[in-house]
């Protein structure tokens, strides 16, 4: 029940009806007895200044941050977590007494699905795609002792620069290369991770078949960020063997993570997980 004490916390995106943070967050305010309601915000581009202004005036719990302001509120922050700041985009927002620290939740999301699906430490991995997804992976990924990123346009990938620094250690190494090489890219990996849109457009058979699976390793993982349903390419991948792995669990632990980070308790992992499988049946 919503009362006069009830803390606010919200979803900021444009669209924002699709996403889950709603269902997420909420059951994990009440399975953790907390008085608060997190509620989603459309905020058109150029409302994003005022929206966030608003939620610090009303001294908001948090919120999170979805399409497409990931990357625009990070001018509105005071002060960024350094996965935040090596990224380049915040998708949480913690309000302080004096400011607002923008963080990103993605990639330490990621690891954790990994590791709840038994996938630690993979030495070589391929990711494949240019763009801000890919970029949160290879934060994320940083450990490993190969990241490749395999682009249709390798001119895109201009932040591999930046990357480089916080990415490469003395016997880790990054390197792009473009779509044609794909297969011989794939041959070493013990992780893909699809970081495209490919499984949320039309052209998902032919954007699929132009990733040869035969060239992965039996036991390589193979994995997507698409959480509302089972891709093709991850469709294929359990036909042929491949220990697979969706968006969902992301979904899941980023979410986790940002309610710790505006708690500072531990989040009820469980208790989303099923609000999210219960949103996504639409029950």
């Amino acid at each position: 029940m919503i009362r006069g004490t009830t803390r606010l916390a919200a979803v900021i995106g444009w669209p924002v009806e699709h996403s889950c943070s709603p269902q997420m967050l909420n059951a994990a305010f009440e399975a953790c007895g907390i008085d608060a309601v997190l509620v989603p915000i459309g905020v058109p581009p150029d409302q994003l200044a005022t929206a966030v202004a608003g939620l610090r005036a009303a001294r908001a719990l948090g919120a999170s941050v979805t399409i497409p302001h990931k990357v625009a509120v990070v001018a509105l922050c005071d002060s960024l977590s350094p996965a935040a700041r090596a990224i380049g985009a915040v998708n949480c927002l913690q309000f302080t007494e004096t400011e607002i620290v923008g963080h990103n939740t993605d990639c330490e999301g990621f690891v954790d699905s990994l590791v709840e699906a038994g996938c630690t430490r993979p030495p070589d991995v391929v990711l494949l795609g240019a763009g801000g997804a890919t970029r949160a992976i290879a934060f994320a990924l940083r450990a490993a002792n190969r990241i490749t990123i395999v682009a249709r346009n390798p001119d895109r990938v201009s932040w591999v620069g930046a990357m480089l620094k916080v990415v490469v250690r003395p016997n880790n190494v990054l390197v792009v290369r473009p779509w044609t090489e794909i297969r011989s890219a794939l041959e070493q990996a013990d992780l893909v991770v699809d970081c495209t849109s490919i499984g949320l457009g039309r052209d998902e058979g032919e954007m699929t078949d132009s990733i040869p699976l035969d060239a992965v390793r039996r036991e390589a993982w193979v994995a997507t960020l698409v959480y509302h349903r089972p891709t093709l390419l991850l469709e294929r991948a359990r036909e042929r063997g491949h220990p697979t792995l969706d968006g969902r669990g992301m979904l899941v632990h980023q979410g986790a993570r940002a309610f710790g980070i505006w708690t500072t308790m531990t989040a009820p992992v469980d208790a989303m997980r099923q609000a999210l499988e219960n949103a996504l049946r639409g029950t």
